[in-house]
């Protein structure tokens, strides 16, 4: 006995827009509906195309809106805010973490940072 061609309905729209936004497997999605992959690919084109896109679009703006400081006035703590801006600069400039100097001398004898030990600066206080 064939099965009944496969029709769209706003929630099965909704459904794979969100599933596919979240990350789950194409494959899953049409488990998901009880259609194969083909028929999937078939009448939910368009979500499966911008779905992903807009997720990442929407974590963008509020990640952008906390690392520029914007989310502030919204309720979003200054450490948030750090956070945001941390991982933006890490992910998006290309910032990165140093190892920590431990004796330095930049040409010239310009500076030179040193840093102290914790005997030291017990020493210096006292």
């Amino acid at each position: 006995m064939a099965r009944s061609p496969h029709k769209p309905t706003e929630q099965t729209i909704a459904e794979v827009a969100a599933l596919k936004s979240f990350g789950v497997p194409l494959d899953e999605i049409a488990v998901y509906l009880g259609i194969d992959r083909k028929t999937l690919s078939k009448h939910y084109s368009q979500q499966i195309k911008t779905a992903q896109l807009k997720a990442n679009a929407n974590v963008a703006k509020f990640l952008f809106g906390a690392a520029s400081g914007k989310s502030i006035k919204d309720g979003a703590s200054h450490a948030d805010c750090i956070r945001a801006a941390m991982f933006w600069a890490k992910t998006r400039m290309g910032w990165r973490e140093n190892e920590p100097v431990e004796d330095a001398v930049i040409e010239e004898n310009v500076i030179q940072i040193v840093r102290a030990t914790k005997a030291e600066n017990a020493t210096a206080a006292n």
